[in-house]
């Protein structure tokens, strides 16, 4: 079980240690798990776990040598099966059932602890079978968000630099509220976005209209977010109670903001506001800000503006509220003051209608 702000990250074995000709290779398995292992967030100290799973029959089954074909088990050699023991009793390597299928327990164990998956495999049969985990159906967005595609050189370990960033930008706040499972009916009360870290063609998006599994989709934002450069991000705070104008009605006021600062944002709908205050989260939301560097910088300073007016805002409503609440008590010593305080008394009920543009 991982500590507090842990990043998981689960090899997949089989898809690591076999390339090319099929043969297994232990030692390339190792190095990426030494990789990651090694790797440091330090921008708020996070650790990494790191673990891989892999089919039992590698370290289980000995290989015969009167075959003229060797078998998939048969692959391992004396080194690696020796180099395979030694990470297995250091649990960097769990082994399973031989009549299992390994991506089940890869997947689940990601999905589980919020990690990432480090594989070249779309898991596209998985997807197409709508395979559920821990309740939640596997979809193609949410592998494109959690999987680290990768390759080798020589023995050297090189995954996407692009998926690294994500593994080195992790925020166990931020990865608790963008998951959460939500219903399609909030789709239409709600502008709600989910990363997208390529484009997606219309065949994607009709596949996950259902909305399940960490990865909701607004499908207009999802149309207009194709001219938007997905693979930079920026992260904003904001106070939670902020999210419904942040919305807007129906959305539109995010949307109008996206397409004013030509970015596309990604914030937590309504079900995660209610979500979180029954389990006690943070007052601070996360937005995730998509978009060419100049766009965010934009988008980040209207924000700041925002927040300012709406700080200002408060703090006005509440001085208000104290000079009519004095009000009240001098006409209680003072009838003839009674005049004075019924005009204090009206405030602009609208005050908090701010549109970020």
């Amino acid at each position: 079980m991982e500590t507090a702000g842990e990043c998981v990250v689960v090899l997949d074995g089989a898809n690591v240690a076999c390339q090319k000709d099929g043969k297994v290779q232990i030692s390339k398995l190792a190095a990426a798990i030494e990789y990651f292992r090694s790797l440091k967030i330090s921008a708020d100290c996070y650790s990494v776990k790191c673990l891989a799973f892999a089919p039992n029959f590698w370290l289980n089954v000995k290989p015969t040598s009167n075959r003229s074909t060797p078998s998939e088990s048969e692959a391992i050699e004396d080194n690696d099966r020796a180099l395979l023991c030694n990470l297995v009793q250091k649990d960097y390597v769990i082994l399973t059932p031989s009549q299992a299928h390994d991506d089940f327990y890869v997947i689940d164990y990601a999905v589980k602890h919020n990690g990432f998956i480090v594989t070249n495999d779309l898991f596209r049969d998985h997807v197409a079978n709508k395979r559920t985990f821990r309740g939640r159906r596997l979809t193609s967005k949410w592998v494109r968000l959690h999987c680290i595609d990768f390759t080798f050189v020589g023995r050297e370990f090189m995954p996407n630099p692009r998926a690294i960033e994500r593994v080195l930008d992790f925020n166990s706040k931020t990865m608790e509220l963008l998951p959460l499972a939500t219903s399609s009916a909030h789709l239409s009360q709600s502008g709600v976005q989910t990363s997208l870290l390529n484009n997606e063609d219309n065949s994607n998006v009709a596949d996950d209209k259902d909305g399940e599994d960490e990865m909701l989709i607004d499908h207009a934002a999802a149309k207009s977010s194709k001219n938007i450069d997905l693979s930079e991000v920026t992260y904003y705070r904001v106070p939670r109670e902020l999210l419904p104008i942040l919305h807007g009605e129906g959305g539109e006021t995010m949307d109008k903001f996206q397409r004013y600062t030509g970015t596309y944002i990604v914030l937590p709908s309504y079900a995660v506001s209610s979500y979180s205050s029954i389990t006690a989260q943070s007052n601070v939301l996360t937005l995730s800000i998509y978009g060419a560097e100049a766009s965010r910088q934009q988008a980040v300073a209207h924000l700041d503006a925002f927040l300012v007016q709406m700080q200002f805002q408060s703090q006005n409503g509440l001085l208000q509220q104290q000079h009519y609440l004095t009000s009240l008590n001098q006409t209680q010593i003072h009838p003839r003051q009674q005049q004075f305080a019924a005009s204090n008394e009206t405030q602009d009920d609208n005050m908090m209608d701010v549109d970020l543009c």
